[in-house]
């Protein structure tokens, strides 16, 4: 599997989990409006598990020349 299709599941498998957050977000407010502070949530929470996941793929994917 080559490390664009890697990099592609990744960001994939992450923006459907922030989608699944937003539902139950939009559940638990009964389907109203979410609030700034909800949405900052959700943000906060796509932008550090992108970071990670990506992250822990470069180190443990493109640096395997390294024999880690």
């Amino acid at each position: 599997m080559s490390n664009r299709r890697r990099v592609i599941i990744i960001v994939t498998s992450v923006v459907i989990g922030c989608i699944l957050s937003y539902f139950v977000f939009k559940l638990r407010r009964g389907g109203g409006d979410l609030t700034d502070q909800d949405q900052g949530f959700l943000i906060t929470n796509f932008t550090f598990s992108l970071a990670i996941i990506l992250g822990v793929g470069y180190f443990f994917i493109w640096n395997k020349k390294k024999d880690l």
